[in-house]
């Protein structure tokens, strides 16, 4: 064991311990406000929100794949080239409706819920979320639908789970795309070497902590999803909310999400350098309270082939919060590219 992970193997458990303490803090000051209110209680919704069911979005199907059953959205002629959609943190299939109105025109468009989420499996164990089998899981996806290639989009954990597949197979690729999000060797870099990238992860750090992630994020009834997912007007409604509130009420839903955290979590990484001509772009928004801007400089010296984009006035949820940007940027890119 090097200096280095040494040195990382402490100040990773400082911050975690740190962070908790802090979430620990805000519970007995919610406590203290109204001693007579409990914090986690939730609303209870049976029936499954209108927009959910919209046909427009598509048409909800199940496939196993690398063992797993996931649930997916799919729209557009099958005869077209695949566009899969991979979402991210604490998203489901949901995230890409602006896009599949916008793309099942000209693409057979698949936006699935990744293992642990929405209407898909969700395994026990946390390693059962570690990366190799999230690229596997995309890898059987599409051999079940009977593609050797795909566009592949993503956003967030999506976009690792992207990468990473990048990295692996390059051939059963025409594109990738990727928004709000980084490598997972990007990411270690700007960590362990840029303050305010550490700063900006510190979720990162406290999800590592069992129980704890869960009670912060089902507070007064998920108001999470109202605190990040709405930095942009008139964007995400409260529709919109309630959609995703829907599916993270359930039953240990929050443990799986997390759990991509838990599994993933590395001290070092090897450098890399990909030149297999694959069609990449990133885009990342400006406002991104999660990642630098930076990190874009970053991730062009792993890749021979990429292009960046820092989206003006967009934040980290934006293919819902500034989806006509993004719809710009992805079609533009795929024009360039005879896609």
């Amino acid at each position: 064991m090097t200096f280095t992970t040494i040195q990382r193997y402490v100040v990773s458990n400082i911050l975690t311990v740190y962070y908790s303490a802090l979430v620990l803090f805000s519970f007995l000051l919610t406590f203290l406000k109204n001693p007579f209110k409990n914090p986690w209680e939730q609303k209870l919704v049976l029936v499954p929100p209108a927009r959910l069911s919209d046909p427009k979005y598509g048409v909800h199907k199940y496939v196993k794949a690398n063992n797993i059953k996931l649930h997916y959205v799919e729209s557009g002629d099958p005869n077209k080239s695949l566009m899969l959609f991979l979402h991210g943190f604490p998203e489901f299939w949901y995230s890409w409706r602006h896009q599949i109105v916008e793309f099942n025109k000209d693409y057979w468009c698949i936006a699935l819920d990744l293992r642990g989420y929405g209407d898909s499996e969700r395994p026990e164990e946390v390693a059962a979320y570690k990366i190799d089998l999230l690229v596997e899981d995309v890898r059987d996806l599409m051999r079940k639908l009977g593609r050797s290639k795909c566009i592949l989009v993503s956003h967030d954990w999506g976009g690792l789970i992207a990468t990473k597949f990048r990295d692996t197979y390059p051939d059963a690729l025409d594109a990738v795309i990727v928004l709000g999000s980084t490598t997972r060797e990007a990411w270690s870099k700007e960590i362990w070497n840029n303050p305010q990238q550490k700063k900006k992860s510190w979720y990162t750090f406290f999800y590592r902590m069992p129980k704890l992630p869960e009670l912060m994020l089902q507070m007064n009834d998920l108001q999470i999803f109202d605190t990040v997912m709405r930095r942009q007007e008139n964007c995400v409604d409260d529709n919109d909310i309630e959609c995703y509130k829907y599916w993270f009420r359930k039953q240990v839903a929050l443990t799986p999400p997390i759990n991509y955290y838990r599994a993933n979590f590395q001290l070092t990484f090897s450098d890399k350098y990909k030149d297999e001509n694959v069609p990449m772009i990133v885009a990342n928004g400006e406002k991104d309270p999660y990642i630098v801007s930076s990190m874009l400089e970053r991730i062009k010296t792993e890749y021979k082939n990429i292009e960046t984009v820092l989206v003006e006035d967009a934040y980290h949820f934006l293919q819902q919060e500034s989806p006509e940007k993004v719809n710009k940027i992805i079609r533009d890119f795929l024009v360039k590219n005879k896609l």
